[in-house]
């Protein structure tokens, strides 16, 4: 028994299956580009996101959801980047109970290098294989398979409290966002 109710469930399996791979073994080659430079796809993952923002910095909860991380498997690679002198952690000056991770000058100079290298093999090998508009069209068909991640998490850029998403000291709150995820995730 396959488990499909018929040839049609059969053949988008196999469209998925097809996109899975080529997503996965192109973005293998390319982050084994930047990891030729000595920069990990985890500690990459994190220089490319706070490269990206205003003063190279996130809050630290922000930056475990948008890597979708267990906040303390992100402390964990928050402290060896840190032991490496690339992030530095500092208090919000407005609300003690969040904590920011900051580039480094030195953490600056090995993203900007990362991100070169990334840059570079995505244009060798992706944008060889796809043409930019044929890559426009797949992002664009791809971020509709997103839209599962934004309905159900909150806001990853906001720092401000927001009194449209669910409180978290809610039971009622929590259990209905746990259920969406775990649909989410079944899916």
């Amino acid at each position: 028994m396959t488990g499909f109710d018929n040839d049609s469930d059969a053949a988008w399996i196999s469209d998925w299956e097809a996109l899975h791979r080529a997503v996965s073994s192109a973005h293998a080659q390319v982050i084994s580009r930047v990891e030729a430079l000595g920069v990990s796809s985890q500690f990459f993952a994190v220089l490319h996101l706070l490269l990206r923002l205003p003063d190279h910095r996130m809050s630290m909860s922000g930056l475990a959801r948008e890597l979708a991380m267990t906040s303390g498997g992100f402390t964990k690679l928050c402290d060896r980047m840190g032991r490496e002198g690339l992030i530095d952690r500092r208090g919000s000056d407005g609300d003690r109970r969040v904590v920011f991770a900051t580039l480094t000058t030195s953490g600056i100079d090995v993203a900007e290098r990362a991100e070169a290298a990334y840059v570079a093999a995505v244009r060798e090998l992706v944008v060889a294989a796809a043409t930019p508009a044929t890559l426009a069209r797949l992002a664009v068909d791809a971020r509709t398979l997103d839209v599962l991640r934004y309905a159900t998490e909150t806001p990853m850029l906001t720092s401000a409290w927001d009194p449209a998403l669910p409180d978290r000291r809610d039971v009622a709150s929590v259990s209905s966002l746990d259920s969406a995820r775990e649909h989410r995730d079944m899916l």
